[in-house]
């Protein structure tokens, strides 16, 4: 989108030149579900300076909408103001009259909050900045189009396999929507393509600094989902719909620049291949706190059923051109030269994944920190003394584990601070116990008729 707002009173010009009527003021609590209000015109003067009231206790209702019995944010815990940021400006095709805005959270005297996700981020960015350095990201999502019988079951729409070019065709009514839609939108799409189950699909978008990342992040699964539903099909971004077919994952793509953006400082200017200094201390940061961004990527129990060895998805510390089984991938030589990390997936808060991830990376340019030399193999076709004999790690193997590193890790925590960190594992824990304390029908199927 031209003319982007980043001011309150380019904000509000904005609304008027594009005859906004209603205006979805939304923030995104710590599991990342997105929270609004619509404001009619007559509001949008207040709602663009000083910001929508919500409860502060929203913070501690997980994904199942139930309030955590940790929550320490209760009736009592007051009001916050989720306060516009106008670059997030954006007007939605599907409702005529209307647009919305990202927020950032504030007190009700409007100082920061400190639960408040997108100032976790900017903290980081800036930090960043005071070395001299800023940062290029885009969030590249898997998804699944399904389709619900009268039974209540989930199956894909279409048997195309991997990579398949009639899964493209088969789709084009639902994959010309989304990128018109996109486009109209101001979100650049790169690609579309068929992915390795059926009925899965994966988008690339542009990069962009963190705030352009997470704000095209939102649009791109709103449209996925509006777009499958017209036709009948449901779109999920759930880590592991299907057990005997590959996970969904959030595959985040990271480059250094300088603090204007005109220079890419990623790859060594001196050959076609390896990457400069800075890059490679950026990800030894990522790869020494990799547990703790496993937390943050991979919050929930479904997670941990995708980053399994030999799935094509990462279950080691390790990195290496090219290499699609560990954990930081450099996509390809000459001006590909990146870093590809492919933890992540859908269930992640993406301002807090990317509040970690810059924290990670930025403990590795200041202390620069040496990831080691490349590996070449994947782990989940090796012997188990080669395995043995090798010298990467692991990735978390639970959820459990990963949130017990995220609170070990005195980094990423302090870049998340003690409120937005406090919430996120109160959130998590709680849909944990509830996943821990239901009766699965695996449980009745494999012990009901047995024991």
């Amino acid at each position: 989108m031209s003319d982007v707002p980043t001011t309150p009173d380019e904000l509000l010009e904005a609304l008027e030149r594009d005859g906004i009527d209603h205006l979805w003021v939304t923030y995104l609590d710590v599991a990342g579900k997105p929270s609004a209000k619509t404001i009619p015109r007559s509001g949008f003067r207040s709602a663009v300076r000083s910001g929508v009231v919500f409860a502060k206790a929203n913070f501690d209702l997980d994904t199942r909408d139930h309030m955590a019995e940790s929550a320490t944010l209760q009736a009592d815990s007051g009001d916050m103001m989720a306060v516009p940021d106008p670059r997030s400006y954006t007007v939605l095709p599907r409702y005529p009259g209307t647009a919305r805005v990202y927020t950032w959270l504030r007190n009700p005297d409007g100082s920061p909050w400190l639960g408040c996700p997108r100032t976790r981020l900017q903290e980081q960015v800036d930090a960043l900045a005071a070395e001299g350095y800023s940062l290029q990201a885009a969030l590249e999502p898997e998804f699944y189009l399904l389709t619900k019988d009268e039974f209540g079951n989930y199956h894909p729409v279409d048997g195309v396999r991997s990579f398949g070019e009639a899964g493209l065709a088969v789709q084009h009514e639902f994959l010309q929507e989304v990128v018109d839609e996109l486009t109209e939108m101001g979100v650049t799409v790169a690609q579309i393509g068929k992915e390795f189950g059926p009925g899965q699909y994966e988008i690339s978008v542009r990069h962009g600094s963190p705030f352009e990342a997470i704000d095209d992040y939102g649009p791109v699964k709103d449209v996925i989902r509006y777009a499958a539903r017209e036709l009948g099909y449901v779109a999920t971004f759930m880590p592991k719909v299907f057990a005997e077919w590959v996970g969904c994952s959030l595959h985040l793509h990271l480059s250094l620049w300088d603090t204007a953006g005109d220079h890419d400082l990623t790859p060594n200017a001196n050959d076609q291949e390896t990457l400069s200094d800075p890059g490679r201390w950026f990800m030894g940061g990522l790869l020494k706190h990799v547990a703790a961004l496993t937390a943050l990527g991979s919050p929930t129990v479904n997670s941990y059923k995708r980053l399994l060895p030999g799935s094509w998805a990462p279950a080691n510390t390790y990195w290496g051109y090219g290499n699609r089984s560990g954990i930081v991938r450099i996509p390809g030589p000459g001006g590909r030269r990146h870093l590809e990390f492919r933890s992540g997936d859908n269930t992640c808060q993406a301002a807090l994944f990317l509040t970690g991830v810059l924290a990670a990376g930025l403990d590795g340019l200041r202390n620069k920190i040496d990831p080691g030399p490349p590996f070449e193999g994947d782990v989940g076709h090796m012997t188990a003394e080669e395995i043995a004999n090798a010298s990467f790690g692991f990735l978390p193997r639970s959820l459990p584990e990963a949130l017990a590193a995220l609170e070990a890790d005195e980094v990423v925590t302090a870049a998340l601070g003690p409120v937005t960190l406090e919430h996120m594992l109160i959130v998590r824990r709680s849909e944990l116990e509830s996943y821990n304390l239901t009766v699965h029908p695996w449980e009745r199927e494999t012990y009901l008729e047995v024991v």
